[in-house]
């Protein structure tokens, strides 16, 4: 999923999350990283996550990833709450797909920090 994900953001256009990302990263950063930095700096953090995962190799590091990484997406719930929710439990389209990501991610992170090491 996060390598699929970032390779997608690597091309203008590629993702239909690309705006929310950028505008995102652009918040995050107070301005200093906005439209393809910040699309670029969320799809190589994405893809190293994927990698980091795939590898096997630190699946603690993994996990720790994957939380920070479901920490910085899950903003725009806050940041953009007037777009994210049209009432009381009432998420848009954006708002189900990143509550998604975090039940997709709180099991990926039970699976990698579970795992044992491989040596």
């Amino acid at each position: 999923m996060y390598l699929w994900f970032g390779v997608l953001k690597l091309f203008p256009g590629g993702s239909p999350a690309q705006d929310l990302v950028e505008r995102t990263v652009s918040a995050l950063t107070f301005g200093i990283v906005h439209g393809d930095l910040a699309r670029l700096s969320a799809a190589i953090t994405e893809i190293g996550i994927a990698l980091v995962l795939l590898s096997l190799r630190a699946p603690r590091l993994c996990a720790v990833l994957l939380i920070g990484h479901v920490v910085l997406v899950s903003t725009p719930l806050v940041l953009f709450a007037g777009e994210m929710w049209s009432g009381p439990l009432q998420a848009s389209f954006e708002a189900q797909y990143i509550l998604k990501n975090l039940v997709t991610v709180a099991a990926a992170v039970v699976i990698a920090s579970s795992h044992p090491r491989v040596r």
